[in-house]
């Protein structure tokens, strides 16, 4: 295996010494997701808008004019977004969020109740902010575990009249990513389609899913087909750009019915900016067009996914414990000890032995793979390194800090 691109532009590794290393993580609080990025070498905290953006995109951001209303570069993205997904009306927007906040506050209600497969943090935050109720409903079915508990679906729709929406997250953002199978989607649509609930796809990672849709079947249908059945099961999907759109800022909403969308258009232009910008310049959605398609580029995606899988197994010839299956942006590192905040012990001490930095997620240290950054000798590095780390005892940490929300963000702890 071998990358399917050349290099043409890089930028070297920071080289922090040990000593600057300790000094930042004590400073910060042992949570890596508040150390300066001044100090990280290899950085794998996360995959969204870390990507590195093509030679065709850049050109495009260069050519592209700049307008406030009725720009070209919109025209051109709505009908590579139409022919992607199938959805009739598109409105762009600055990233997932921004979507989340648009559709939540003009579908939802106080006392409303939101059921997914699991939901991000940040989705569930966006649901509660609007007085609702984020209900996670998963059923993990190997290799498949990004999966809806159909018979629970059921139950809470049938004691509950306040199910308002149905999101299924693909690929599940969970455990690095776990697929949600094409079925699974499907069943789920009968489900909602009969109650009169809408399906919501948050379809951020949505190439990776149907990759690993087809590499899970041996089909043969192509990427893009795959793709379209999944947005076909869906009412409405957002997602945000930045992860398998290969760009550094962007998103948009799908839909398919009108009225819906002069409301989301009505509310863009309060949030966001002129609806045909979304909040972004000309240049960005130039940047959106092009990255949706190579976004389901199968020499791509074959190789991203490839590109975990190597890293997951070097990391478990180092007798590193890993999550499995594979996910399709990150893979998972559980922690080596029961003690209490052991991944982020082990997340500091690997950060100042090795200047890598991933991100902890519950119990556990998720390395996100950043799209076309890193080669696999830089992955191999990152596993041996790793490694040697992960054997030796962790320190105990104590918590100073405990955020009112967003623990893994935001908590902050120091030496016992």
């Amino acid at each position: 295996m071998i990358e399917p691109f050349r290099i043409k532009v890089v930028e070297p590794l920071i080289q922090a010494t040990k000593a600057q290393r300790r000094k930042a993580l004590v400073e910060c609080g042992y949570n890596p997701f508040l150390i300066p990025a001044r100090y990280v070498g290899i950085d794998l905290i996360s995959d969204s808008g870390t990507g590195a953006m093509s030679a065709q995109q850049w050109a495009e951001m260069v050519k592209t004019r700049e307008d406030f209303s009725g720009q070209e570069a919109y025209e051109e993205f709505v009908k590579t977004a139409r022919a992607v997904t199938g959805f009739p009306l598109i409105q762009p927007v600055h990233q997932g969020r921004s979507a989340e906040n648009l559709l939540f506050s003009i579908l939802l209600k106080r006392g409303d109740t939101v059921l997914g497969n699991t939901l991000f943090e940040t989705t569930r935050a966006n649901i509660e902010a609007v007085g609702g109720r984020a209900v996670d409903l998963p059923q993990p079915e190997p290799p498949f575990n990004g999966n809806i508990d159909q018979r629970r679906l059921e139950e809470t729709i049938r004691r509950s009249q306040k199910v308002r929406l149905v999101i299924m997250t693909v690929t599940n953002n969970i455990n690095g990513g776990q697929a949600v199978s094409l079925r699974n989607l499907q069943a789920t649509r009968k489900i909602t389609r009969v109650q009169g609930i809408p399906l919501v796809l948050d379809a951020s990672r949505f190439a990776d899913n149907a990759w690993l849709i087809k590499d899970y079947l041996r089909s043969r249908t192509s990427v893009r087909t795959i793709a379209r059945r999944m947005f076909e099961a869906a009412d409405i999907a957002y997602l945000s750009s930045k992860k398998d759109g290969l760009v550094t800022i962007g998103g948009f909403i799908g839909l398919r019915h009108l009225r819906l969308f002069k409301q989301i258009v009505g509310a863009s232009i309060r949030q966001e900016s002129y609806p045909t910008s979304g909040g972004l310049a000309a240049r960005d959605l130039a940047a959106m067009t092009v990255g949706l398609k190579e976004s389901i580029g199968e020499d791509f995606l074959k190789y991203h996914i490839a590109s975990l899988r190597y890293l997951a197994r070097t990391l478990q010839q180092r007798r590193v414990k890993i999550y499995e299956p594979v996910g399709g942006h990150g893979v998972v590192i559980k922690a080596p000890s029961s003690q209490p905040y052991a991944a982020f012990a082990l997340a500091g001490q690997i950060f100042i032995a090795t200047g890598i930095r991933g991100g902890v997620f519950g119990p556990d240290l998720r390395l996100a793979i950043p799209r076309r950054v890193y080669t696999l000798a830089q992955l191999a590095y990152v596993a041996q390194a790793i490694g040697e780390v992960y054997k030796r005892p962790l320190p105990r940490l104590r918590l100073v800090n405990r955020p009112a929300s967003f623990f893994n963000f935001f908590a902050q702890f120091t030496e016992r």
